[in-house]
């Protein structure tokens, strides 16, 4: 079956309340064993239904991979609005104070890794998936693409609101920046420490700038 990024229709209340305990259970199963590891009947046992309720839900492993990417899009949509409100109300209030903005923004974003290893684990493991299946690499990289279209216009307008602009294209940063932001995660889950974010912030620094600098612009 042709795996396609278009949207569907909106399940019903009860559906959508399976099909999240269906993906919350994957996940520890995903981190734990693997995707290709992971069979349809350990999902539905971490999750507490019948593998009937499974395919209820899901074509197939690959349309719950499917789903569980385009929640994780959404989770991180939601993730840069809150970083852009604060930005902005801290701007507000604080004065423009760049350098503590980033830090707040950054304390903002990895707040929960240290919480969430199993969310960490089960995020690399799809981009490993999605690369060993060639039928998923053009609807994973089609939602990585609306994923970065839609942050790249949010963290512009938290970067106005506080004076600071790219020096390359927005695209281009928050690429550099997600690949930044996972080796931070996985480094964090290998030493069994606490997230580092100093990298993050010294990318930020290379790649930014106070607004009306002369030089090339992010837009």
């Amino acid at each position: 079956m042709t795996k396609t990024a278009a949207s569907t229709p909106a399940p019903s209340a009860r559906r959508a309340q399976t099909r999240d305990r269906l993906m919350a259970g994957a996940v520890g199963v995903f981190a734990e064993r693997g995707i290709i590891g992971a069979s349809v009947e350990e999902i539905c046992e971490a999750a507490g239904f019948t593998r009937g309720a499974f395919y209820s839900n899901f074509t197939d492993k690959d349309d719950l991979v499917l789903a569980m990417v385009q929640r994780d899009a959404e989770d991180a949509r939601e993730k840069v609005r809150e970083i852009s409100v604060t930005l902005v109300d801290n701007a507000a209030e604080r004065g423009n104070q760049p350098g503590m903005l980033i830090n707040l923004a950054l304390s903002t974003m990895f707040g929960d890794v240290a919480k969430e290893p199993a969310e960490v684990l089960a995020r690399h493991e799809m981009d490993l998936y999605a690369i060993r299946r060639p039928e998923l690499r053009a609807p994973y990289s089609a939602y990585l693409n609306q994923l970065y279209d839609s942050l790249g216009h949010l963290v512009e307008q938290a970067l106005t609101a506080i004076g600071i602009e790219f020096t390359v294209d927005y695209r281009t940063a928050i690429s550099m920046l997600h690949a930044c932001a996972s080796r931070i995660e996985l480094t964090a889950l290998l030493t069994e420490s606490a997230v580092d974010p100093g990298p993050m912030e010294a990318l930020l620094t290379a790649i930014s700038r106070p607004v009306g600098q002369d030089g090339c612009t992010g837009s």
